[in-house]
């Protein structure tokens, strides 16, 4: 059945009495106000809110029991009323009888046709303010417990970062993938800072060592007491695990510290082996350790400035490969020939930065049996000023006078032409001087082909005729 529309129908047949009760009903408060404002007579009916009344009201404006916020919704509901139709609800915060108290009212108003007085019932907002407050002071207190947990959390991180320990944090199922894992025992595992988090610590060991490490984990599991082990990973490093098994929010975790066995040894070092490991750090040149397939194991501060990483971390997992220009060909060579055997080679190459551009470098390499295959690598960034004076050909110079006497005599355009070969001839001798003769590594500094840098040659009559440069 529709609703209806027309309520003075509704309400035509009742009496004053029965009307109001029906506003005793629908309000909890009622005024009764002149043209001006001033209450005539007040009425609730709702016993809580009228011990929360001042008794004075009587003869008082409306505008002085409210707050200031109130006042222009206020002077609304007393200019909009009208006898034929109510306005609209707005909510009046009136001053209760007790210092600071503010009694909350959605008020609306009506003016009657019969004395003009304006009529305004109210309904007490009082239990929705509580429960509004209520909530605003639980949502300081979460953000207040969110703070405390990110603050704890952070000292938790901190603490796990700078401790003397190396720790790894694992999920307790069959496949051991790594959660957390401190600096120090990615710097021990000789990990990259990137590829550690979600990776499984049996990815880590030889073929030869997960079912003796399987059988250890599932044991600290099983029996739930920590228990200790020496093994080996991968790059044939003995290490020492203490396992230890925990419950976190229902799920199996490890905790695993990691120690060196002989690290009793190594505190033992002579102070001129430390004088050493110092003197590398610090050098000058670039230097580094890989395995024999160029995975970078070890980097000092001179090599993460020449390929512009930012962090030790950065490089150590990534291959060398990674960092050197295109043409490979004399690297690779030597690297070969430094595989299996303790000997030392070098070659020249060129190592890439962020930019695109790249930088020459004379890198000496030696490789190293026992304890385990390793490669160090020094790399000398070739400075273009030692070799000034050789890039500075005495024939070249004499054309150069030569050029310098023709302007005059002849046109422009033909110094111009004679220019351009000798500023041509002149780079070619600087980048065979600063490769040694290395015509792959000067055709690359040059930005041309091999083939285009041999016709260069030969126009110039740079080339060594006993030489088969083809």
């Amino acid at each position: 059945m529709p609703a209806s529309h027309h309520p003075e129908q509704l309400f035509s047949d009742l009496s004053s009495k029965e009307l109001s009760l029906i506003a005793q009903a629908s309000a909890d408060i009622s005024l009764l106000l002149d043209d001006y404002g001033t209450i005539v007579n007040i009425y609730s009916d709702n016993q809580s809110l009228a011990k929360q009344i001042p008794d004075d009201l009587i003869g008082k404006k409306w505008l002085d029991i409210v707050v200031p916020d109130s006042v222009k919704k206020m002077h609304y509901l007393i200019e909009d009323a009208s006898s034929d139709k109510i306005t609209k609800f707005r909510q009046i915060n009136m001053v209760g009888n007790h210092q600071n108290l503010v009694l909350p009212m959605m008020c609306t108003s009506i003016k009657t046709s019969s004395n003009k007085k304006i009529i305004v019932i109210g309904r007490d907002l009082s239990e929705a303010s509580k429960l509004q407050q209520d909530l605003v002071a639980a949502q300081k207190e979460i953000s207040k417990n969110y703070l405390q947990i990110s603050q704890l959390e952070e000292r938790f991180r901190s603490i796990f970062e700078i401790g003397t320990e190396s720790v790894i944090i694992v999920k307790g199922d069959d496949a051991y993938q790594i959660v957390e894992m401190n600096g120090n025992a990615i710097r021990q595992m000789l990990l990259a800072k990137n590829n550690c988090i979600g990776r499984s610590f049996l990815s880590l060991l030889p073929a030869a060592e997960l079912n003796k490490v399987k059988t250890f984990l599932q044991t600290v599991q099983n029996t739930g007491e920590p228990n200790t082990l020496e093994t080996v990973i991968n790059g044939g490093q003995v290490i020492r695990i203490k396992a230890t098994s925990f419950i976190n929010s229902g799920k199996p975790y490890l905790l695993f510290n990691l120690t060196q066995p002989d690290l009793a040894k190594t505190s033992n070092l002579l102070d001129a082996d430390s004088l050493t490991v110092k003197a590398i750090e610090n050098n000058a040149y670039g230097f580094i350790v890989c395995t024999p397939e160029g995975q970078i194991l070890k980097a000092n501060k001179a090599f993460i400035k020449l390929s512009n990483a930012k962090t030790e971390q950065d490089l150590i997992g990534t291959t060398i490969q990674n960092y050197l220009g295109h043409d490979t060909t004399d690297f690779d060579r030597m690297m070969q020939s430094l595989k299996g055997k303790a000997s030392t080679q070098s070659c020249v190459s060129s190592i890439n930065n962020n930019s695109g551009g790249f930088k020459l470098v004379d890198i000496s390499a030696v490789s190293v049996v026992q304890p385990r295959a390793c490669i160090g690598m020094i790399f000398r960034q070739v400075d273009s000023r030692q070799n000034k004076d050789k890039r500075i050909d005495k024939k070249l110079v004499r054309n150069s006078d030569e050029l310098s006497m023709l302007v005059g005599k002849v046109p422009l355009k033909d110094i111009l032409a004679e220019t351009t070969d000798l500023i041509e001839q002149l780079c070619i001798k600087a980048a065979l001087d600063l490769t040694k003769d290395n015509r792959v590594s000067a055709s690359e500094i040059l930005g041309l082909s091999r083939q285009s840098l041999y016709i260069k040659l030969r126009k110039y009559g740079l080339v060594d005729s006993n030489k088969d440069i083809d």
